[in-house]
């Protein structure tokens, strides 16, 4: 045989075999990459399985029906009654219209499937789903067929529905409130403001909004008011009640008394100012008049206390919540009225929950601390229970030195979280 015949047969059957090894590495590869695809995929479809509770598909222009075993074991639907857009009459009727025309635009439009609809189980009940479904498509571009799922969204939707009652009832709890309620943002611009603010000030609600609130106090108030607040903004805390005056639409003024605590997040960042205003009028206009009327200086200084010490009213929010905002000091015959108004509304009303507010108590001694924890014991003999609202740090750390003892008695920071507290527990009390 000729030499260079030879070497040329050779050379072809050496690159014939790195050409057959070269297949063989690739077709080592492609195996692989179909194994991690197929581990890919199986994943991907025991995820869906996890979070979906039905799984369907149906074919290319959506006309044969679902196929899914999930959908007839919630449903009760047989196979035949889900040919054609059969699965429609499973869904609430005021839902079938708008989501049969969410299901012919997607596959009209090659789309996502994507509504949210309520169906009917076999227990007769409906339940909230989120149904969602795609196109499969083949090497060509052309859909081989639809496959999706619905996912049960009905404890969330529950869930969310049950949280915007509780947000609706206790906004409308606070709008109805005998006190001036403000709230704000976390740069003390106001953001809400009930009836009773409205009224107060003379302001609509609408003009209180942000910073507008301002152009209606007194021009000789406004600079001790902005420092005020801006200094409250920044510290987060408010160690005195802001006292000043709002001229009302008529030209008269009105005394009033401010005072704010901050709500936080859970990491403890200010949110926001949750707040009241007490019309204070007569107590400056009895001041005056004391002031006017009174030589003796310890007789105006005792006038002066009384009136500032402003009554114990009994206020009922619900026919079963009753709240006491406390204001000014508590001596032992202030504290014996506390105590007796207290008892009487709890026994005339039958209320369940008592609110005792302590946000305008100014000093909280033992004296004080006895007073309260008196009046809660008496109210729990009658059957009430007792909230005690509007705890500042700094009565929480005077109370812990002095070495008050509540025995269990509920404490909330606010008012508001006080309502929230007492609406849930006669919810449960049913």
């Amino acid at each position: 045989m000729d030499p260079e015949t030879t070497d040329s047969h050779a050379d072809e059957m050496s690159a014939l075999h790195e050409r057959i090894a070269s297949l063989e590495a690739r077709v080592a590869e492609l195996e692989l990459e179909r194994h991690e695809f197929r581990m890919s995929a199986e994943q991907s479809q025991a995820l869906v399985a996890a979070v979906a509770k039905i799984l369907w598909s149906t074919n290319a222009d959506g006309t044969s029906g679902l196929a899914s075993v999930e959908w007839c074991a919630f449903t009760g639907q047989t196979v035949e009654e889900l040919q054609g857009v059969g699965w429609v009459d499973a869904l609430h009727p005021e839902d079938r219209a708008r989501a049969a025309t969410a299901w012919l635009n997607a596959v009209g439009t090659c789309g996502i499937f994507n509504v949210e609809f309520r169906l009917r189980g076999r227990d007769g009940f409906y339940h909230q789903f989120w149904s969602i479904g795609v196109p499969h498509l083949l090497e060509d571009g052309s859909i081989g067929k639809w496959v999706g799922c619905c996912v049960d969204v009905n404890e969330q939707r529950e869930m969310e529905r049950a949280l915007r009652r509780s947000e609706e009832r206790s906004r409308s709890i606070t709008m109805r409130l005998p006190l001036a309620v403000f709230e704000t943002d976390a740069e003390g611009h106001i953001t809400f403001v009930n009836d009773t603010w409205s009224t107060v000030t003379g302001v609509p609600a609408r003009e209180a909004l942000g910073e507008g609130w301002i152009r209606a106090v007194h021009p000789d108030d406004v600079s001790h008011v902005v420092e005020s607040w801006v200094e409250i903004v920044k510290t987060g805390e408010q160690k005195h009640a802001i006292d000043f005056r709002f001229r009302l639409p008529d030209g008269s003024l009105r005394w009033v008394s401010g005072k704010a605590v901050p709500t936080r997040s859970a990491d403890g960042a200010i949110e926001g100012f949750i707040g009241t205003l007490i019309d204070i009028s007569d107590r400056q206009q009895a001041e005056e008049l004391l002031r006017e009327t009174m030589s003796q200086k310890e007789i105006i200084e005792a006038q002066r206390q009384r009136v500032a010490d402003l009554s114990t009213p009994l206020i009922p929010i619900t026919d079963q919540i009753l709240t006491m905002p406390l204001v000014g000091a508590l001596d032992p015959e202030r504290a014996e009225q506390v105590l007796t108004t207290l008892l009487e509304g709890v026994s005339r009303t039958g209320a369940a929950v008592a609110i005792l507010d302590i946000t305008g108590v100014a000093v909280v001694d033992t004296q004080v601390a006895s007073a309260l924890l008196r009046a809660a014991q008496a109210a729990r003999l009658l059957g009430a229970e007792v909230i005690l609202s509007g705890i500042r740090a700094e009565v929480a750390q005077t109370l812990v030195g002095l070495g008050a003892e509540f025995g269990g008695l509920v404490t909330t920071g606010s008012l508001k979280t006080g309502i929230d507290r007492a609406m849930k527990s006669v919810s449960r009390r049913g």
